[in-house]
C-alpha cells in the first residue's frame, strides 16, 4: 500500500473520464531506485550484497512533481555526497543525474544536467513502446506492462552498439502520463520500471486535485538533441586532450 500524506487525497472512481481527471490532477510521486539481480546480470549480484551501495540506494529518493500543464523530476538531496566510488556509482547508475522537465503538451522531455563541467538542456523524446497482456498489482493499483526497446549508440568504432529492451508498468487507475526519469507518454502514471540491473520503484503518491503545484522550468544550458549529446561529448573530450576514436 502506497502512503498518501495529502489531506486533499482523492480517490479515483472508474466512471470519471480518463481526460477529465487528468486535466485535475496535482501531485507529488516519490521514486525509489534499486539494484536487482538477475541470470544475465550477473555482476548485480556484488551490488545487491554489498552492504554499503545497499545502504547508499535504501537512502536515495526522487520526486516527480507536477501540476496540470508541466511535471519536475528530481533527485531529493537528503545524502551526504563524497568521493566514495560506491556513492558515485549509486547516483549515475540507471539514469537520474540532474533535472527532468516535461511539459504535459509535448511528447519530449528536457534533461538539465552537467557532463564534462558544460550545462546542458537534452532534450529525449518519449519512448515508444508496445503495450502487452501482462498484469500485476503494485502498491494499490493494477498495473499494465509496457515493453520499450531500441538502441544505444555504441560512443566509438571500437565498440558495438547494444539493444535494450525495458520493462515498464502503468497504472491506467490515475491518468497522467508521466513517470521517473523521462519515461513519459504513456497511459497512466508509471509506477515501476525495470532497467535490466536496476529498478525504479514508485513509494509514495500524494495526488490532488486542491493543491497549487509551482514547477519551475530549467532554461539555463546548451540545447542539444539526445542524439547528437555523445558526438558533442567526444569532441569535448577531443579538444581536452583526449585521443580521437578515427
Amino acid at each position: 500500500m502506497f502512503p498518501m500524506k495529502n489531506k486533499h487525497c482523492i480517490y479515483l472512481l472508474l466512471v470519471l473520464p480518463f481526460l477529465s481527471i487528468a486535466q485535475a490532477l496535482q501531485g507529488s510521486v516519490i521514486y525509489k531506485k534499486e539494484p536487482v539481480a538477475r541470470e544475465q546480470h550477473t555482476g548485480t549480484i556484488v551490488f545487491v550484497s554489498n552492504k554499503p551501495i545497499k545502504s547508499a540506494y535504501d537512502a536515495l529518493r526522487y520526486e516527480l512533481k507536477f501540476n496540470t500543464k508541466e511535471a519536475l523530476f528530481s533527485m531529493i538531496d537528503n545524502m551526504e555526497r563524497d568521493d566514495n566510488r560506491f556513492n558515485s556509482y549509486v547516483f549515475r547508475s540507471g539514469g537520474g543525474n540532474g533535472t527532468y522537465y516535461t511539459s504535459l503538451d509535448c511528447n519530449y522531455t528536457i534533461r538539465q544536467a552537467e557532463l564534462l563541467g558544460e550545462l546542458f538542456l537534452v532534450k529525449m523524446d518519449h519512448p515508444t513502446f508496445t503495450i502487452t497482456n501482462e498484469t500485476k498489482i503494485i502498491g494499490d493499483y493494477e498495473c499494465r506492462q509496457a515493453i520499450v526497446t531500441g538502441i544505444n549508440k555504441a560512443p566509438n568504432k571500437d565498440l558495438k552498439d547494444t539493444r535494450y529492451t525495458y520493462s515498464v508498468w502503468f497504472t491506467p487507475d490515475i491518468p497522467v502520463a508521466l513517470g521517473p526519469i523521462h519515461f513519459d507518454g504513456f497511459p497512466g502514471l508509471v509506477l515501476q520500471v525495470d532497467l535490466g540491473p536496476i529498478r525504479w520503484t514508485a513509494t509514495e503518491l500524494n495526488l490532488s486535485t486542491e493543491d497549487d503545484i509551482i514547477i519551475e522550468k530549467p532554461v539555463k544550458g546548451i540545447p542539444i538533441a539526445q542524439k547528437d549529446l555523445g558526438s558533442t561529448t567526444r569532441k569535448m573530450l577531443q579538444a581536452m586532450g583526449a585521443p580521437s576514436d578515427k
